[in-house]
């Protein structure tokens, strides 16, 4: 067995050993923001929630990265929910039903 395939190994057996203890490893930040969409979207189980949650109250590198991706997520909502005048709504309607009727032409 090669040394990278023992190391792998013996991490494995010592987590599943903290976790069959009850005790979690801290997460990295490598880690922390491989998984910050999973994280954000409350797609994991708790314990990882919890070790995430740990890490970035505790790292105001995670902090400042979770913070501007909820930022942006929440620019993104706002963005989105804007309508668009009725007046423009018509013009784009009129111009794809001419596209249809007429069909698209490739401009030379």
């Amino acid at each position: 067995m090669s040394e990278d395939t023992e190391n792998l190994t013996e991490r494995a057996e010592k987590a599943l050993r903290a976790r069959a203890e009850g005790r979690t490893t801290p997460c990295s930040c490598d880690e922390l923001l491989e998984h910050l969409f999973e994280f954000l979207d409350s797609e994991l189980d708790e314990d990882q929630v919890e070790r995430f949650r740990r890490h970035a109250a505790e790292c105001p590198t995670c902090t400042e990265a979770t913070d501007a991706e909820q930022h942006i997520r929440a620019l993104v909502r706002r963005s989105c929910a804007e309508v668009a005048p009725s007046s423009l709504r018509l013009r784009v309607q009129s111009q794809l039903t001419v596209l249809r009727v007429n069909g698209i032409r490739a401009v030379d």
